[in-house]
């Protein structure tokens, strides 16, 4: 089941970098959302529980950016097939945020192209700071340089 998108921190028109919570622990969904929520620019927030729901917001919205639990209870796709696919789109930036994977599987993860992997529990501020990381967005041209 596919929660509902929040767009926060902004109601322009300007395209926001999508992100893609994948967690089947609605608690740890929570927490991301609210580190996400926090941060110093927008972006819009999408949700899944699941392999299906996640692949069925990939195909709608094209994530900039997945945090994908590895360990997906009652999922006919595990974590780790989703995120070989997930990390087949260039466009998509795949982190891994898990309590319960082993090493290898995490190191598997990598060599498929996640950029990181987060291990469960997180400290809030460090998630803040490795998010504003991935999701830094282009400068904006200066005045000199913008088109009249």
């Amino acid at each position: 089941m596919t929660e509902a998108t929040t767009l926060h921190k902004g109601t322009t028109a300007e395209r926001v970098p999508i992100v893609l919570i994948v967690d089947d622990e609605p608690s740890a969904r929570k927490l991301l959302r609210a580190v996400l929520e926090q941060l110093d620019f927008p972006c819009r927030i999408e949700e899944a529980e699941d392999g299906d729901s996640a692949m069925e917001v990939v195909r709608r919205t094209r994530p900039d950016l997945v945090l994908l639990d590895i360990v997906l209870r009652d999922s006919r796709a595990s974590g780790v097939i989703l995120c070989r696919v997930l990390c087949g789109d260039p466009r998509t930036q795949v982190v891994i945020v898990s309590g319960h994977a082993s090493e290898s599987v995490l190191q598997a993860c990598l060599a498929m192209g996640a950029v990181e992997c987060v291990r469960k529990p997180f400290c809030p501020e460090q998630m803040r700071s490795k998010l504003a990381r991935w999701l830094a967005v282009p400068a904006l041209p200066t005045n000199a340089t913008r088109a009249v």
